[in-house]
């Protein structure tokens, strides 16, 4: 297959950026790299709360990867987009209210938007990380004929905008990553199936990664005793508030119960002051990594996902899951792998505990089977060789006549 020149689009992107929809963009960008010419299209913001510019605009690489980064319009005003949001889920509304929600949440770029739309015939194909924010809902119409997406969808109040239906029905390829996302989106949007893909993602194993040395450092001050790990963003949307309500009320009825809960990742919401709740902030991959293997239980508390990395991982490093089971993606990753448990209560949630905590041989079989799941259906060759399947019959099929999109215009804020 002859070298495509692909255009990466993603409302953030960076080594420090963990964000489920960023990290999968870093990580198909740096293996497609070795088969087609990449870049990565995003903002100068790292902080998906302000979409501040941090980062200078212009070309940059990161791992070897040109990131051409836009300015940010306008920051999020938290306080004005929350009570908005808030409005526009209880009322009946216009698609212009939802446009003006959308312009809201951001990240808006005129920057970004002129440059697709100028430079569209330049690259063979773009590929767009998550369906949520502007630079997907604004940026895929201006280059639809060449655009693949990557919704990453979930039952979110959101997705019920209609504003999304033109971005699922002009994107030439859907590309999703499990079975039950391939449902929600036939079901929410009535597009044709033979657009839809399932490519997954692969995954590497922590067990192949060099060992942190600052771990020992952090084992110290958490303390011995068995670790349940949650890895992720700590946020009341990911469940994490929950999950330490939940936490704190099961040591409550076990006071002699020498567990303790793992928070890796950046806060984004007050994590109250416990001996046994030990947030350890934002880590590098080998520190994860090394954190996951030495804990006892891997936890993903989120309503909402399209596919859990996490839980991936965890079955990499050869533990046990333990899943919210309001989510269907996480508790059809569990039936499949069988590598896992899940709650949909605190009474739930307990006996899972207790039933780990208790069972060595339980533990480490279903941290095994989990890891056979992974490696039948995940390795990274599977997951780029679909990309390649994709980007080529893209490029063998020819596209539709070109429409000529004029460059985006300011949008009254």
């Amino acid at each position: 297959m002859k070298r495509l020149r692909v255009g990466l689009v993603v409302q953030r992107y960076g080594l420090e950026v963990n964000g489920g929809a960023e990290l999968l963009c870093r990580m198909i960008a740096e293996r497609l790299a070795s088969r087609h010419e990449v870049e990565v299209l995003t903002t100068c913001a790292v902080d998906y709360i302000t979409w501040k510019d941090e980062y200078a605009p212009g070309v940059a690489p990161v791992n070897g990867i040109p990131v051409r980064r836009f300015r940010v319009d306008c920051r999020r005003k938290k306080h004005k987009f929350n009570q908005y949001s808030g409005w526009i889920r209880s009322h009946a509304h216009t698609a212009e209210e939802e446009r003006k929600w959308m312009r809201l949440q951001g990240p808006y770029s005129r920057g970004l938007l002129s440059y697709l739309s100028a430079q569209r015939e330049s690259y063979d194909a773009f590929v767009f990380f998550t369906y949520l924010y502007a630079t997907t809902c604004f940026g895929l119409p201006l280059v639809a004929e060449r655009a693949l997406l990557v919704p990453t969808a979930h039952d979110e109040w959101p997705i019920y905008f209609r504003i999304y239906d033109p971005v699922f029905h002009s994107a030439r390829r859907l590309l999703v990553s499990t079975p039950e996302e391939q449902d929600f989106v036939l079901r929410r949007f009535c597009v044709d199936p033979r657009k839809i893909e399932i490519v997954g993602v692969g995954i590497d194993s922590p067990a192949q990664m060099e060992p942190d040395s600052g771990w020992k450092e952090l084992r110290a001050r958490i303390g011995s005793g068995p670790l349940l790990t949650y890895v992720g963003r700590i946020d009341e949307s990911k469940g994490c508030g929950i999950l330490m309500r939940y936490f704190r009320q099961y040591l409550e009825a076990r006071p002699s119960c020498p567990l303790k809960l793992l928070l890796v990742g950046k806060a984004v919401m007050p994590v109250p002051k416990h001996p046994a709740i030990v947030p350890a902030g934002f880590v590098s991959d080998a520190a994860k990594s090394t954190a996951m293997l030495d804990s006892r239980i891997i936890v993903n508390p989120s309503p909402y996902e399209s596919l859990s990395l996490v839980a991936l991982e965890a079955w990499c490093a050869g533990k046990p899951l333990l899943a919210n089971g309001a989510c269907a993606v996480l508790r059809g990753q569990c039936r499949r792998s069988n590598g896992g448990l899940w709650y949909t209560s605190f009474e739930q949630f307990s006996a899972c505990l207790d039933l780990l905590l208790a069972n060595d041989s339980l533990c480490a079989q279903l941290g095994e089977q989990g890891r056979v799941y992974v490696l039948e259906q995940y390795s990274w060759q599977r997951v780029m060789d679909r990309y390649d399947a994709v980007l080529a019959d893209m490029a063998t099929a020819g596209r539709p006549r070109s429409t000529i999109v004029p460059p985006a215009q300011p949008l009254a804020m």
